[in-house]
């Protein structure tokens, strides 16, 4: 009798699972699988930045060069109701066909640590800010975005990165916190003149 029941509730179990899936937009999830691996390097935690929400920080020294992560998240098709969020990555064309019939990645709650990497200028004012320590990479095959030290990250450095030339930067940048947070590690006053670059 204990096996009997015991079967039930692992039926019960996926069933509720398979129909939290079906009731996501789009109908069935299709997920991204990735290396979690890179996960154990890295933990989320409140940002540094004013306003940024959670923010990743490198547990280990992760040396120049080397993956911090691969982007993951549920596999997305041009008809998909969330196209409008922050967490849309846009799958390289030339994965396309491997990748079809999705075209995008919504990494917003299955993305690994590294959805978590917050933005940072790579110039204020037309000087050099050197804040970004990591850069997304996009590849023509899976897992199609890893993202790679620019430099040696410390335990306990944040990790930056660019978000690219079609996010909405100004928003954020425009919050006289975040302004000041950045203008201040630079010991640069912007109240009379701010610009950036991504």
């Amino acid at each position: 009798m204990k096996t009997r029941l015991r079967i039930l509730l692992l039926n019960f179990t996926v069933i509720f699972i398979a129909g939290r899936a079906l009731d996501a937009p789009g109908g069935q999830m299709a997920m991204l699988k990735i290396n979690k691996e890179y996960d154990k390097r890295t933990v989320i935690k409140k940002s540094l930045i004013p306003n940024g929400g959670n923010g990743l920080f490198a547990v280990v020294k992760i040396k120049r060069g080397e993956v911090i992560g691969e982007l993951g998240g549920r596999l997305v098709a041009d008809n998909d109701e969330s196209l409008g969020n922050h967490y849309i990555a846009s799958i390289p064309k030339c994965a396309w066909e491997e990748s079809h019939p999705y075209k995008y990645i919504d990494s917003k709650a299955y993305g690994a640590n590294v959805s978590r990497i917050n933005f940072a200028p790579s110039q204020i004012n037309g000087i050099d800010t050197n804040f970004q320590n990591a850069a997304v990479k996009q590849l023509c095959t899976h897992p199609y975005f890893v993202f790679l030290a620019l430099k040696d990250i410390e335990p306990g450095a944040e990790i930056w990165a660019s978000y690219g030339p079609h996010y909405d930067y100004d928003k954020f940048m425009g919050a006289p916190e975040v302004r000041d947070f950045f203008c201040g590690l630079l010991k640069l006053d912007c109240r009379e003149k701010f610009t950036y670059l991504y």
